[in-house]
């Protein structure tokens, strides 16, 4: 019994470092990559580790940021368009995530509650209808979205992205949300219908309040899916005033030069703000998952 004890410890551990190499290894390799010079990251065989550490990559965005010029002479160090706009780009992507988390669960937790608690003909119909209209590929929508979107004027624009992100986004935050109520007691619900509440009052001072933990999760998952979004902010901006961070930067790569180096900071700086997010809220996301998952 003991030494299958032991072997159970070893494989466990093993499991993990497995799962760290394979998760958190490339994401290392970038923040060291990002610390590295160009020619140093270019050469064979490949360094893991910078050597010396260099920070030229990160004080050219931020130089850019903070200063209107296309050229900086300070320190020796140079800053070009794209990493002038970058952290402008990076407040345009935060505002189209949080403005899509927070309409998502609204709108999802009052289309979801209905669905969760009322009976009515076609209910599971409607419930795979919404998840199959997710899983229409959104390279097939590219074309007609953007074209409607330049027809109606709304191009280079940033509401025209929130809408866009909504609409791929709601479903899982429908789906998520209506596994969510059914795991709140129903008791609740007629108690106060007892009391004379009508369904929008037990929705609003009954199901939400209990379902922090699932509204989190869900907007947590909406604002990665919408902050990392690429294909319709790279078709519908057009101007710096719309650019996100995903589209500035692959703007590092142009005709003349590929600054690989600062292509990998801007990667580091934008994976920042969603793991910040999801570990601040880490105890709610594991709540609503297995809370969601479990009836």
């Amino acid at each position: 019994m003991k030494s299958n004890r032991i072997i159970r410890y070893i494989l466990l551990y093993f499991a993990s470092a497995l799962f760290l190499a394979v998760f958190v290894g490339p994401f290392l390799w970038m923040i060291g990559a990002s610390l590295q010079l160009e020619r140093q990251l270019m050469q064979v065989p490949a360094s893991l580790w910078p050597d010396p550490v260099s920070f030229a990559s990160y004080k050219e965005i931020i130089y850019g940021a903070l200063f209107d010029e296309a050229v900086i002479s300070t320190e020796g160090y140079s800053s070009s368009y794209q990493a002038r706009v970058y952290l402008g780009s990076f407040v345009n992507s935060g505002i189209i995530a949080l403005s899509v988390s927070f309409f998502s669960v609204v709108f999802g937790a009052y289309a979801a509650y209905p669905i969760a608690r009322l009976n009515f003909r076609g209910r599971y119909t409607l419930l795979f209808s919404i998840l199959v209209v997710r899983l229409v590929p959104a390279l097939s929508l590219a074309i007609p979205i953007v074209l409607f979107a330049k027809q109606m004027g709304m191009n280079d624009n940033l509401v025209t992205l929130i809408f866009i992100n909504m609409s791929f986004v709601l479903p899982y935050s429908i789906w998520l949300l209506q596994a969510y109520f059914k795991t709140i007691p129903t008791e609740l619900e007629d108690a106060a219908r007892m009391d004379g509440c009508n369904r929008f009052q037990v929705a609003n001072k009954i199901i939400i309040p209990l379902s922090i933990p699932g509204l989190t999760t869900a907007a947590i998952l909406a604002f990665l899916l919408s902050w990392g979004e690429f294909l319709f902010a790279l078709l519908i901006t057009e101007t710096e005033k719309s650019y996100t961070s995903t589209v500035v930067a692959g703007m590092f790569a142009t005709a003349l030069d590929v600054s690989y180096v600062t292509i990998i900071a801007a990667g580091v700086l934008a994976v920042i703000p969603p793991v910040v997010f999801a570990l601040f809220f880490q105890k709610y996301i594991i709540s609503g998952l297995l809370s969601g998952a479990v009836k």
